[in-house]
Parts: structure tokens; C-alpha cells; sequence
């Protein structure tokens, strides 16, 4: 039988470093499927693309450039359209990433042996290789307002611990957004990201509409990779405020109006004792209180690059 085929979709963005250690470790630990890459430049700087051209020497790889940031569920997207039409799964991996273990072969023996499972993830270590939390718990009223600890302890089912070292493969409400192993027929099926996810909440959309679809998510301890991310602690107003863009986006979808105004309550005022830390929180908590407008996305302050793009 010919091996499962895996679309292994990157998106760079100023990065090609972290992109050139990504791919090097996908080809490297690579052995039992058949396998592309689409690197998908989400509009980089003209240096910093040049650089990433090299890459293409690699027969596996493709190399696409969007003239204007998609963010990350759009910048999928698009690497998408150019994904084999034919293949089994698709494997969103950040750049930031490299694989500890051959990834792609592991979870796609999981995903041939589990028939409900729609996504799964690998087990995430840092670039210290200490464990890190891979999965979360979808946002419900019940689980902010009682807490974690009090839902777990209702519905131990649905609320896995996070931090318990897991020696098998585990279901769970949804899995990092760093690494989304999917079952292609389930992804098509539901017609992909929502691209009106520019950034975050992505992972916890997509587990959603896959279990009202009849699929649900997985964690694959064994599998595992490190993630290079949060190095930085400084705030970015910009940046936070589009966590709950996006946050409110999905109570929008998935929650009815007065749910949503429990929810807005809560992080109003969640963020709003927090001002006297940092000023921030105070204008995150007016920003929710206005409603998080969609109209305020970063989405909206992209340009399209005239830089003429040298193939």
C-alpha cells in the first residue's frame, strides 16, 4: 500500500531562520510517510524572503508569497490552495518549531487507528526541553466563573488535567495552535480555519466546529517537538486586544447574548483590577467593554506590498 500523504503547511514572516531549522528537522526526522512542505511568506520584508528563496532547492518544497499578511488562519488558507489535493492529512506547524521525534508518521499511525479523531497534536517542549502545557480547555461560563479545578472535579471527562504527564494518547477539548495534525476529509469537511481569526483562538475554533462535525481531538504524547516561542514578556496593546477580538468572535459563534454578557463582564473586570500593574489592562477592559469590535482587527491595518516579487 502506498504511504499516507502529508501537507506540511509553514508560514514565515520575518523569520527564516527559525524556518530553515523548522524544515531541516521535518526532513530529518521524516521517514514513514510521503510528505510535502508549502511555506507560505506572509508578506516579509524583501531581505528577509530573498533568504527563504534557498530553500526551494529542496524538491519536497514549495514556496508561496502573499503580497499582503493573512494573519494566521488566512496564511493557512492559502497554503492550502496549494496543498496536494489528494493528501491524507494536513500538518499546520509553526516555523518556530522543530520536531523531536518523527512527528508526521506518528500521528499519522494514531489518526489511521482512531476513526472519530479529526486533529490531534504533539507533546510540546520548550527550547529548554522542559514539558509545556499542550492542550486547553474550550471557554465555557462554567469553567471562568467556578473555576478549572471546581469543573474538573464535575466533569473530569471533558476536563483532563493539563500539567499530568501523559504516557498515551488522550482526547481533549483542543490542542495548541503550534502544531495541528489534521484529517484532511474532516478539515475540508468543515471548510478549513476561519479566516476572520486573524490571530489566536484559531485552535479553539477549529477543535469546536470539528466536534459538532463528529470529530474530536487528541493529544499524542508521544510525538513530541519543542517550540521556540515566548522569549519576549513585553505587552503590546495591539497584539492583546486581538485576543479578545478573536475571543469575542467565537462567543459570538458559539454562545447566546446573555452568555456573552456574562463573558464580557468577567473579563472586564478581570482586566480592570489589573490596571494598577499596567496600564494596559485598563484599556483592554474599556476595549472589551466597547464590545471588542471586529472593525479594530490588526486585519484591518494590512497593506498590499507593491514590491516587485523576483521569483
Amino acid at each position: 500500500m502506498n504511504p499516507r500523504k502529508v501537507s506540511i503547511i509553514l508560514i514565515n514572516y520575518n523569520s527564516h531562520q527559525f524556518t530553515f531549522d523548522c524544515v531541516h528537522s521535518i526532513v530529518e526526522k521524516t521517514k514513514e510517510v510521503d510528505y510535502e512542505i508549502i511555506i507560505v511568506d506572509n508578506n516579509s520584508k524583501n531581505a528577509d524572503y530573498e533568504v527563504l528563496k534557498s530553500i526551494t532547492d529542496q524538491s519536497r518544497v514549495q514556496l508561496i508569497r502573499s503580497r499582503i499578511n493573512l494573519g494566521f488562519s488566512g496564511g493557512n488558507m492559502l497554503g492550502v490552495q496549494f496543498a496536494d489535493p489528494l493528501a491524507d492529512y494536513y500538518y499546520f506547524l509553526n516555523n518556530d518549531c522543530v520536531l523531536r521525534t518523527d512527528v508526521c508518521s506518528q500521528l499519522t499511525a494514531f489518526m489511521e487507528a482512531t476513526s472519530d479523531a479529526g486533529l490531534c497534536g504533539a507533546q510540546m517542549f520548550n527550547g529548554e526541553g522542559v514539558r509545556q502545557i499542550t492542550f486547553g480547555y474550550l471557554p465555557t461560563l462554567g469553567s471562568k466563573i467556578l473555576g478549572h479545578g471546581f469543573v474538573r472535579m464535575l466533569h473530569p471527562e471533558i476536563y483532563p488535567p493539563t500539567k499530568k504527564v501523559y504516557t498515551g494518547p488522550i482526547q481533549v477539548p483542543f490542542v495548541m495552535g503550534s502544531t495541528l495534525f489534521l484529517r484532511a476529509s474532516a478539515f475540508n469537511k468543515i471548510g478549513g480555519f476561519d479566516v476572520a481569526h486573524f490571530l489566536y483562538v484559531e485552535e479553539e475554533d477549529l477543535a469546536k466546529r470539528l466536534l459538532i462535525a463528529g470529530f474530536n481531538t487528541y493529544l499524542v504524547p508521544q510525538a513530541e517537538y519543542v517550540h521556540f516561542t515566548g522569549q519576549s514578556t513585553s505587552r503590546n496593546y495591539d497584539v492583546d486586544k486581538e485576543y479578545y477580538i478573536s475571543l469575542f468572535h467565537y462567543f459570538r459563534k458559539y454562545h447566546s447574548w446573555p452568555a456573552r454578557a456574562l463573558f464580557r463582564a468577567y473579563y472586564f473586570i478581570k482586566n480592570g483590577r489589573k490596571f494598577r500593574q499596567d496600564p494596559i489592562y485598563g484599556k483592554l477592559a474599556w476595549f472589551i467593554g466597547r464590545g471588542s469590535p471586529m472593525r479594530e482587527s490588526l486585519r484591518y491595518k494590512q497593506t498590499i506590498s507593491s514590491e516587485k516579487i523576483i521569483p
